[in-house]
């Protein structure tokens, strides 16, 4: 076994110089924590489905695999590699996921399950593959990324803020019970980032002109306002690095004024008062619906 990992000042806390496995790197808050990782000391290996998308940060000093957090095999290929190489995987960067929107009624349930396989499955496969060797070495750092969706629920987001309470509720449980081995968990909460996350906005259009259109447009608009204006992918990625550098992490990091304010408010507010005023950013919720056509049925049908 090859240990080739590199040293840093900023790692000295470790006790060794670490290796981070950090999985969606091909763009947006995974690139940013990459490049930020190396620039540490980190021994840093991105993933990315593509690893087309990866040569910017292997030209930065990073390791690149190519990585689909879905597929079992290349999970466990990856990290068999990792502690071959290198010893072992001291800290994982769970950031791959996205956010299948649209209205509960209306997403199949075939897009649920690739949700939940993305966001929540493949980052607790991966925690369970490299927590023995973290046990073994006494200490260890797991951070997933996660949302202010983790905690609250805004409408036409039912699939995406489902997985996200539910990776937040294993990550949790897992914080309450590694802690002994020297493992520490820490979730990462963004609010509105300007990234690629954007990218989600023009696929609610397939919902436009079903029976939540006006929600629907209403979710689009905001979505397109608030974005742009959101934090940086390289502040979100800041507090990922300090949640893998602080010598007590927290298990909870929130980024951005939103989530920041908003996770308190839900959390403070009584049911209905939180209910009102999230109804309120949503003119066609406190509307009643139409009522369906009534269709007269003939008297000779009548019972």
């Amino acid at each position: 076994m090859k240990d080739v990992r590199g040293s840093s000042d900023s790692t000295r806390a470790w006790g060794v110089p670490p290796v981070v496995l950090i999985t969606g790197c091909s763009s947006g808050i995974g690139r940013a924590v990459a490049r930020q990782a190396v620039s540490a000391g980190f021994t840093t290996v991105a993933t990315a489905r593509d690893p087309r998308t990866l040569r910017e940060l292997q030209a930065a000093g990073c390791v690149v695999r190519p990585l689909d957090v879905t597929d079992d095999a290349a999970r466990r290929g990856l990290v068999a590699e990792l502690d071959e190489t290198y010893g072992g995987v001291d800290a994982l960067v769970n950031n791959a996921g996205y956010g299948e929107l649209g209205p509960f009624e209306e997403v199949p349930p075939d897009r649920w399950e690739r949700q939940f396989r993305t966001n929540v499955f493949g980052p607790v496969a991966l925690a369970q593959l490299v927590l023995p060797g973290m046990r073994a070495r006494g200490h260890g750092r797991i951070v997933s990324v996660s949302s202010m969706a983790g905690e609250l629920v805004l409408p036409v987001g039912a699939a995406y803020h489902g997985s996200k309470f539910a990776l937040e509720a294993a990550m949790e449980g897992l914080w309450l019970e590694a802690r002994r081995f020297g493992i520490e968990v820490s979730l990462v909460q963004p609010g509105a980032v300007n990234s690629n996350w954007g990218d989600n906005v023009p696929a609610l259009k397939e919902y436009a002109s079903g029976v939540y259109g006006e929600l629907v447009a209403e979710m689009t608009e905001q979505m397109a306002r608030r974005l742009p204006r959101g934090s940086s992918v390289e502040h979100a990625a800041s507090v990922v690095l300090r949640a893998l550098t602080d010598r007590r992490p927290r298990l909870r990091y929130r980024v951005g004024v939103d989530a920041h304010v908003l996770l308190p408010l839900s959390r403070v507010l009584p049911a209905r008062v939180w209910t009102a005023w999230v109804r309120k950013q949503f003119p066609s919720m406190r509307r009643p619906a139409p009522r369906p056509a009534h269709t007269p049925v003939p008297d000779g049908a009548r019972p």
